[in-house]
């Protein structure tokens, strides 16, 4: 039977109301729980988590949340705002005829939700259709110090407030009433989903310590035979289908887990796992994103209980589709053939056919390189649609490429990969959804060449830093194979200031500087300019410039040039006025480093690192400003040059040169690493902090004599 990758989303809020007898199910605080102002086991924390328990049943179609929280700062009273995200588009695949019937046995607590297809169909897709969600039985108090509580009161309908967020990912939240310093959190809800069959994620670790954590899940009956031989009561459904129609037979889980921990299984069908003591999410800055590292529980239906038969059969099914769709055409062969027609080698009818799909509209780019909700499918139909309408997703883009490349006879190879930005690629968790972008590899000449032609501007062979070094796999002949994409090298991404500025006897500066973004910096900037309008760029770099330059001085964007041609090195032309010295009797101070003079470490003490050090891409940046002295001043002395190392990682050179009327400052910092290991964290505080130092220094200038050439 068809089935629709999307079953549209629903959100209904149940309108029954919550009296203030809710919170008498809860049971009562321990006095030292509400005299805490601190934690011993989480030092500094805003706020821990005291218990937290989830339930999922997947035969009833729901799933609990629980959650005790105490609040020790100000910053965590915030957690008095309750987050729910969903997305927008579930999907729900039954073979059979779209009817579920009761399970023997005692009646639930909750009453089970109507699962008969009430929904509207799809056109032409008879397995589709509307999915009603509830979130229902919220309650909760918060509890003072001294004991009082102020209960949770109203509708779900008055409580929940919907967030549309980006991606298709939206929230829902509820807040908590009279949350302060030193009250203690209290909240339970509910999700009933009709007619959805999925399996369970938890997600162990949260922004706060937990002191004792208890998750459950029991799945679908058919994975439960002893359940069912008990005639216990609840849904059974249909035989359930994977995305490919296979009927799914087994249930597996994927863990990261403390080395101490185990998920149980109970005879029952039930899976529980009991934790205490469980560190905050590792948020440390400039770490690679949680998913792939966060502590995390996976549970999936599948037809094969193999990891690798699981990926080599999605990866044939979804090589088989995407072949269908970039079957060539009459209008995919002609498009071919104007645009290669006279020329002579691969390298160049690659980029010929690039041009023709980096002027596509891009419906669905993000400048985290992250595509749209749903990527990985694949579109009925052909892609020439794309062609024709000049608009698509960044993936169907992708695809276009890949369908002109093989009619060019350039051999293109898609590779499937996770961007970089959202998570790590973990074959061990079984979704699909993780390679959710597309790149197109070619072997052109003697040398192997990747485009990344869904980045909306990305130059020919640049891919988005997120699609770089990134894992995910490809077909070779009915085998996987896995593959990273190259990593950037630090010849390709660079910020360049350069210019010269007039210095008054009063200190003050004047002058027209040149800025160039080259590579990452660059696309990003002209991502936001196709987003928001050029305007959204300028301003952009007003921002950065207001950040950088010396306190007392105006540096605005004149104009931008080459923002809308990626194959262009793009310029922003600065005008700089303002007085960025400071007197010291007769004497002028100016920073050494026009660029630098706010600067700060970026990278904070932390003698406990526990993440990567994670930086996206190497870059370099580069100064060189000519300070023009005024009448009757020199330097007084020459400013000594400066060096620092970081091994083979990062580099830090700045000199002064005196000619004439002029003293010239240049600074080079050469950052070649995209990762290090936390081992590395201190030393590249301590490689940082030099390079802050000697970025501080001043010049001095002197009224007298005028300086001679150094």
């Amino acid at each position: 039977m068809r089935f629709h990758p999307a079953a549209c989303f629903s959100l209904a809020l149940l309108g029954t109301s919550l009296t203030v007898a809710a919170h008498a199910q809860f049971a009562p605080p321990t006095p030292e729980e509400l005299k805490m102002t601190s934690d011993p086991k989480a030092p500094g924390a805003d706020a821990v988590y005291l218990d937290r328990v989830e339930v999922t049943d997947d035969p009833h179609h729901f799933s609990t949340v629980y959650a005790r929280i105490k609040v020790l700062t100000e910053k965590g009273t915030e957690a008095a705002t309750v987050h729910i995200p969903y997305l927008k588009n579930f999907v729900f695949h039954a073979s059979g005829d779209n009817s579920s019937r009761m399970g023997s046995g005692t009646a639930n607590h909750w009453d089970a939700p109507n699962v008969n297809h009430s929904g509207e169909d799809r056109p032409n897709d008879i397995d589709s259709f509307d999915v009603k969600t509830d979130i229902a039985a919220i309650e909760g108090r918060t509890i003072h110090p001294d004991g009082t509580i102020v209960p949770l009161t109203g509708t779900p309908s008055d409580l929940l407030k919907i967030k549309r967020g980006k991606n298709q990912v939206n929230e829902v939240t509820f807040t908590l009433p009279s949350v302060e310093v030193g009250s203690i959190i209290e909240y339970r809800y509910q999700v009933r989903y009709d007619r959805f069959e999925g399996a369970v994620d938890w997600q162990i670790q949260k922004p706060f310590f937990t002191h004792h954590a208890r998750f459950t899940f029991t799945p679908d009956e058919q994975f439960s035979p002893f359940r069912n031989k008990l005639g216990a009561a609840g849904v059974q459904n249909s035989s359930l289908l994977d995305y490919h129609s296979e009927i799914m037979t087994d249930l597996e889980n994927a863990a990261i887990l403390p080395a101490h921990a185990t998920v149980k299984s109970e005879a029952s069908g039930l899976y529980s796992l009991d934790l205490t003591d469980i560190p905050a999410a590792p948020l440390e800055p400039f770490s690679p994103p949680l998913e792939g590292r966060a502590y995390r529980v996976a549970f999936y239906y599948v037809a094969t209980p193999d990891e690798k038969e699981f990926w080599r059969k999605d990866m044939s099914y979804w090589n088989k589709k995407l072949n269908q769709y970039i079957e060539p055409t009459n209008l995919l062969k002609s498009t071919v053939k104007e645009a290669v027609t006279g020329v002579d080698n691969d390298l160049d009818k690659a980029k010929k056919l690039y041009d023709i799909t980096a002027k596509i509209e891009n419906t669905d780019f993000s400048t985290t390189g992250e595509p749209g909700l749903g990527s990985g499918w694949i579109p009925a139909g052909s892609v020439e649609r794309v062609l024709i309408d000049k608009k698509g997703a960044s993936n169907q883009i992708a695809y276009l490429y890949l369908a002109l490349a093989r009619i060019a006879g350039l051999n293109p190879r898609p590779e499937r990969i996770a961007s970089r930005s959202q998570r790590i690629f973990s074959p061990q968790f079984r979704d699909p959804s993780q390679l959710d972008s597309v790149v197109i590899t070619m072997n052109l000449g003697d040398k192997e060449v990747t485009v990344d032609p869904g980045a909306k501007m990305a130059p020919f062979a640049t891919l988005h830093w997120a699609h770089s070094a990134a894992g995910g796999l490809v077909m070779n002949g009915s085998k996987i194979e896995t593959v990273i994409t190259p990593e950037q090298s630090i010849t390709e991404n660079a910020v360049i200031h350069i210019g010269n500025l007039a210095v008054t006897a009063q200190g003050s500066v004047s002058g027209s500087l040149k800025t160039a973004y080259i590579g990452q910096q660059a696309l990003y900037l002209r991502q936001i300019a196709v987003s928001n309008g050029p305007d959204a760029a300028r301003d952009e770099i007003n921002r950065r410039l207001a950040t950088q330059v010396p306190e007392g001085v105006q540096a605005k964007v004149d104009h931008l040039v080459n923002v809308d041609d990626p194959n262009k090195q793009l310029l922003a032309i600065v005008s700089v006025s303002g007085k960025p010295a400071s007197q010291a009797g007769s004497r002028l101070v100016l920073p050494r480093n026009f660029f630098r003079a706010r600067e700060a470490n970026p990278y904070p003490a932390d003698d406990s690192r526990i993440s990567p050090v994670d930086v996206h891409y190497p870059e370099q940046e580069q100064d060189q400003i000519t300070y023009v002295l005024p009448a009757g001043f020199s330097l007084e002395g020459k400013p000594e040059d400066a060096s620092a190392k970081l091994e083979q990682d990062a580099a830090y050179q700045s000199k002064a040169k005196i000619e004439g009327n002029s003293v010239t400052s240049t600074r080079v910092l050469a950052r070649g690493f995209t990762w290090l290991a936390p081992v590395q964290y201190t030393p590249l505080r301590d490689f940082y902090q030099k390079v802050v130092t000697a970025d501080r220094q001043d010049l001095v200038l002197a009224p007298g004599t005028q300086a001679t050439n150094q």
